[in-house]
């Protein structure tokens, strides 16, 4: 009887034993970091697991291991732009802000507004508008056009130069009330833009060709 009893015992602690290996999470694999780009067949980018033009919302969310909150921001020249927006995303080490743009048929733009709350004002003047769920919903399967990058810290010149390499063109912007300038720095072959802002922000834009 002893023996029937460890051999019981010993057969459930190795059930167990398997339970607990299964039960243990397999390892994520690294997150992207920003200047970890990679041109794809379409000539269209791949960037934080993200091919632009390709991936959709939903996936995209997977990819960035968080949820994002999605609106339709009008312009003042009611030029209207589906957006999904993360107030906080850690990648790489890397804390951020990010802004997907999701690419939807002006038609559908149109209907959605129809839907939408009254626009509130932003402190950009253009107004943001809540969709309806069912709208949040279609859009999980849009495709991301194109995503702005925002770090929490300031990425230096010195730095973009030395991940990026030399811009193709420069561009210096009027100075603010201030005496301030920005300056946008291109990288064709990438989509790409790097805003060094008048406040000390450094904004990445990545777009579909």
């Amino acid at each position: 009887m002893r023996i029937i009893r460890n051999f019981i015992v010993g057969l459930l602690l190795v059930f167990v034993g398997i339970a607990a290996i299964m039960l243990i999470p397999s390892p994520q694999p690294p997150a992207s970091k920003p200047w970890e780009v990679t041109v794809m067949p379409d000539n269209n980018i791949s960037v934080f697991g993200i091919h632009l033009g390709n991936t959709d919302y939903k996936t995209a969310q997977e990819e960035l291991r968080i949820f994002g909150k999605t609106a339709i921001f009008t312009d003042p020249d009611n030029k209207a732009t589906v957006e999904a927006y993360f107030d906080s995303v850690n990648l790489g080490g890397l804390s951020a802000k990010m802004v997907l743009n999701l690419d939807v048929p002006e038609d559908k733009v149109s209907a959605m507004l129809q839907r939408a709350s009254v626009g509130k004002l932003q402190p950009s003047g253009a107004h943001q508008h809540e969709l309806v769920e069912e709208d949040k919903q279609f859009l999980l399967s849009s495709p991301v056009a194109a995503i702005t990058y925002i770090p929490s810290v300031r990425l230096s010149r010195e730095m973009i130069q030395e991940r990026f390499g030399e811009p193709d063109s420069i561009d210096v912007g009027l100075p603010d009330d201030k005496g301030n300038t920005s300056e946008s720095w291109s990288y064709q072959a990438l989509n790409l833009s790097v805003i060094f802002g008048s406040t000390g922000k450094t904004i990445l834009i990545y777009q579909t060709k």
